[in-house]
C-alpha cells in the first residue's frame, strides 16, 4: 500500500484547485453567500507565524463546515503590506521596501497556499498596490470634503528610534512596541479623523453587537462618556479667562485654587503678570518632556508651580484664588484647566496638602440626618440593631423580633401585615423601631434588607446598622429563649458570625469613618450640600444644574475619546492626497485642497533616500519632483503634503474592498456589496 507523502500529494491537489479554481465563488450569482473572515497577515518577518496558522486552519474548518452545508463560502485573503513594521524590517534586511514587499509577497502566498485553506485567489489584494491604496486616497477626499478630516498642531508620541510619530495602540508601557525605545512627546502639525463626531452612536452601537460584556465596558471606557459643564473663571484685572469642564458643578464652593497643563496657553499670554515667569517656563520645559501616563500615575509627587501675581475669581464665592501650572493637569483633556475641590478630590487633596492650599468641605455623604449631622471631633460610635422576622408554625405566620447588639431575643415586635412580604415587613419595623424617616435600604440577600444611618446623638457620632434578617435559613437552636416562646414558635437563629459583619458594610461606612478619624481623606461620593451659600442642604446631584446655572456655565456631554492621527513621517505608505496653496489660504481662507479624484492614486514614487528624516519631515519631502505642483483650485505653484497615512487607516476597510477588488470604477460594488456585508 503507497504511503501518504505530504510533499509530493499535497502541492498537486493544491495546484490544480487553484487551477481549477474550486473556492473561487461567483460574487454576483451566489444563492448562499457566507463571507468567512481572515485576520489580515502583517508582512514584517521572515514568513507567516504560529498565531497566523492557528487562526487560519481554525476559521477555514469553519468555512468548509459551512461549504458541506450548502453555503457559497467566500474566504478571501491578502496582505497588510504599509507602515512601519514592514518598513522596518526593509531596513533590518537592507533592501528597499518595495523591493522587500515583493520578497515578502512571493513568500507569504507560497506559505499561505501550503496550509491548503480555501481562499480564493482571484480576489486577493494588497494595500501597497495602487489599485488598493488609489481607494485609501478616496477614503480620505470623502472624509476631508464633509469637515471630517483636518490638519493641526498636536503633541504626539514620538519614537526616537523609528524616527516617527506613533499611535496611543503602539505605545506599551511607554515604549515603543516594535523597537522598545523610550517614547517622547513631540508637537507636530498632523492629520487627524474626526471620530469624536461619533462618540454616542459608538456607545449606544454597542448594545446591538453580540460581545462578551467584558469587552463592552473596555470599550464603554475607551470611549469615556461623562456629563459636566463648562464653567468660566475670570483673571483679576484681566480679560482673560479660564475655562474648565468639570463633573462635578455641585463642588464649586469648595474650588480653592486652579491648575493648568504645562500645555494651557495662559502662561505664554500672561508673561508680563507672571513675576516668577522664569520657574514657570523651566518647569513647563521638564514637565513636557514626560509622557501621559508619566504626570497622571497616583504613585508619584505631583510638584506644580503657583503662578505669582496671577489670581483667578471663584465665579460662586467671588473669592480669589491662586493659579498653579501643574503636570498632573493634561492639555488634552477637557480644557487643559482645573478647579481644584481639594475636599472632594484625591489628586488635588494630595497636591494641597503639599503646598498647605485650602481645604474646604462641601459635601457630605447623603446618609445622614441633615437635622443633626454629625459632627468633626466627637467620638464615633456604631451600634447594631438586628430585626429577625421568624415564622410561627402553628399560624404559618411570620413574627417580626428585635434582636439588639447580641444573638438573643429580647422581646417580639408584631407580626406581618396584609400586602406585605418578609422584606417589606422588615423595612416596616426597622423605620418603626429606629424613629428614623431618612433610612437607606439596601437588599442584600433575599429575605436580608439593611438599613444604614449616621447622625450625632449626645455627646458621639453614631453609625447605625439596622438589618432585618429571615431567621428560617440556617442557624442553630437558642437555649436563652423562654420555654412558652420555644412552644409557640419554631424559631432558627443565626449567630452573630454568621450574620458576617465585616463584609456586609457599606462602602460609605468606610468612606464616613475615614473621614471622621483620619486627615488624609478626600469624600469623593455624591451627598449633601453644606458650606455651599443658598445651596447648602441640596442633593448634590440637583445641585449640579442649579449651581451651574447659578454662574452662568453650560451643560454638556464629554468624551474621553480622541480624534484619530493618521499623519506618519515616514515614507513606506499611501501619500496623503492633498495640496497646501498660500494663494488660497489667503484669499479664501482654505489653504488645503483635495487632489483631483481623476488624478487617483497619488502613486508612491521608488526613491533611495528613503530612510526616515528623524525631523517632522517625511523622506518624500526631499523630493521636489514630487511635492512641487499645481493648486487644482487656483493653478497657483503649491506643494503636495508628503506624510503618509497610518497602516491602520489601510486596514480599516480591508474587508469591504474584498467582494469589490475586481471592480475598478468603484471602491465598493453596490451590489455586491449588499449581497455580501456584513462579514459573516
Amino acid at each position: 500500500m503507497p504511503r501518504y507523502n505530504p510533499k509530493k500529494i499535497e502541492p498537486k491537489w493544491q495546484k490544480l484547485w487553484e487551477k481549477k479554481g474550486i473556492f473561487e465563488v461567483d460574487l454576483k450569482k451566489a444563492k448562499r453567500p457566507f463571507y468567512n473572515l481572515m485576520m489580515f497577515p502583517y508582512p514584517s518577518a521572515e514568513g507567516l507565524h504560529v498565531g497566523n496558522m492557528y487562526a487560519f486552519v481554525g476559521s477555514d474548518i469553519y468555512g468548509r463546515f459551512k461549504r458541506m452545508q450548502g453555503y457559497d463560502v467566500f474566504e478571501p485573503i491578502g496582505l497588510d503590506g504599509f507602515g512601519i513594521h514592514s518598513e522596518n524590517y526593509a531596513l533590518k534586511t537592507g533592501k528597499h521596501p518595495a523591493d522587500q514587499a515583493k520578497i515578502s509577497e512571493k513568500r507569504f502566498y507560497r506559505q499561505l497556499k501550503m496550509i491548503g485553506n480555501g481562499f480564493p485567489w482571484r480576489e486577493k489584494l494588497e494595500t501597497y498596490a495602487p489599485e488598493y491604496y488609489k481607494w485609501t486616497q478616496w477614503i480620505f477626499i470623502q472624509m476631508f470634503k464633509k469637515g471630517l478630516a483636518y490638519k493641526k498642531k498636536a503633541p504626539v508620541n514620538w519614537c526616537p528610534s523609528c524616527k516617527t510619530v506613533l499611535a496611543d495602540e503602539q505605545v506599551i508601557a511607554l515604549e515603543c512596541e516594535r523597537c522598545g525605545t523610550r517614547v517622547i512627546k513631540k508637537e507636530l502639525e498632523q492629520w487627524f479623523f474626526k471620530i469624536t463626531e461619533y462618540a454616542e452612536r459608538l456607545l449606544k452601537n454597542l448594545e446591538n453587537i453580540d460581545w462578551s460584556e467584558r469587552i463592552k465596558v473596555a470599550q464603554k471606557n475607551w470611549i469615556g462618556k461623562s456629563e459636566g459643564s463648562f464653567i468660566d473663571f475670570k483673571i483679576k484685572d484681566s480679560r482673560y479667562k479660564i475655562q474648565v469642564f468639570t463633573t462635578r458643578p455641585d463642588t464649586l464652593f469648595g474650588a480653592t485654587y486652579m491648575v493648568l497643563a504645562p500645555e494651557h496657553p495662559l502662561m505664554e499670554n500672561h508673561k508680563p503678570q507672571i513675576t516668577n515667569y522664569k520657574e514657570v517656563e523651566e518647569y513647563i520645559k521638564k514637565a513636557k518632556a514626560k509622557t501621559d501616563e508619566e504626570r497622571i500615575t497616583e504613585r508619584r509627587e505631583k510638584p506644580g508651580v503657583e503662578l505669582k501675581g496671577i489670581k483667578a475669581v471663584n465665579p460662586a464665592t467671588n473669592e480669589e484664588i491662586p493659579v498653579w501650572v501643574a503636570d498632573y493637569v493634561l492639555g488634552q483633556v477637557g480644557t487643559g484647566a482645573i478647579m481644584a475641590v481639594p475636599a472632594h478630590d484625591k489628586r488635588d487633596y494630595e497636591f494641597a496638602k503639599k503646598y498647605n492650599l485650602p481645604i474646604r468641605e462641601v459635601i457630605l455623604p447623603n446618609i445622614i440626618d441633615k437635622r443633626n449631622p454629625p459632627v468633626k471631633g466627637k467620638k464615633t460610635v456604631e451600634r447594631r440593631n438586628v430585626h429577625a422576622i421568624v415564622r410561627d408554625m402553628k399560624t404559618n405566620k411570620y413574627l417580626a423580633i428585635k434582636w439588639e447588639k447580641f444573638p438573643w431575643i429580647t422581646f417580639p415586635m408584631g407580626g406581618i401585615k396584609n400586602g406585605e412580604d418578609v422584606v417589606g415587613a422588615a423595612k416596616r419595623e426597622v423605620k418603626e423601631e429606629t424613629g428614623y424617616t431618612n433610612l437607606r435600604f439596601v437588599k442584600i440577600l433575599d429575605g436580608l434588607v439593611r438599613a444604614e444611618y449616621f447622625a450625632a446623638h449626645k455627646n458621639e457620632n453614631r453609625i447605625a446598622f439596622t438589618t432585618a434578617v429571615v431567621l428560617d435559613l440556617v442557624g442553630y437552636e437558642q437555649t436563652e429563649i423562654s420555654e412558652k416562646e420555644k412552644g409557640n414558635h419554631k424559631i432558627v437563629w443565626l449567630d452573630r458570625p454568621q450574620l458576617n459583619y465585616e463584609n456586609m458594610t457599606h462602602a460609605e461606612v468606610e468612606m464616613w469613618n475615614e473621614r471622621l478619624d483620619s486627615e488624609n481623606y478626600a469624600y469623593e461620593s455624591e451627598g449633601i450640600l453644606v458650606n455651599s451659600g443658598k445651596f447648602t442642604n441640596m442633593d448634590s446631584e440637583k445641585a449640579k444644574r442649579e449651581i451651574t446655572k447659578f454662574v452662568g456655565g453650560k451643560r454638556k456631554v464629554q468624551y474621553r475619546l480622541r480624534d484619530w492621527l493618521i499623519s506618519r513621517q515616514r515614507y513606506w505608505g499611501p501619500p496623503i492626497p492633498m495640496i497646501y496653496c498660500d494663494k488660497c489660504a489667503r484669499l479664501r481662507g482654505q489653504g488645503w485642497q483635495p487632489v483631483p479624484e481623476k488624478e487617483l492614486p497619488v502613486k508612491l514614487p521608488y526613491i533611495k533616500n528613503f530612510r526616515p528624516t528623524g525631523t517632522d519631515k517625511s523622506p518624500l519631502a526631499t523630493i521636489e519632483k514630487f511635492w512641487k505642483v499645481r493648486c487644482p483650485k487656483c493653478g497657483e505653484l503649491a506643494r503636495r503634503e508628503t506624510d503618509v497615512s497610518d497602516t491602520f487607516l489601510d486596514s480599516a476597510w480591508y474587508y469591504l474592498r474584498y467582494p469589490s477588488v475586481n471592480d475598478s470604477k468603484n471602491p465598493l460594488n453596490p451590489f455586491i456589496s449588499k449581497k455580501w456585508l456584513p462579514v459573516d
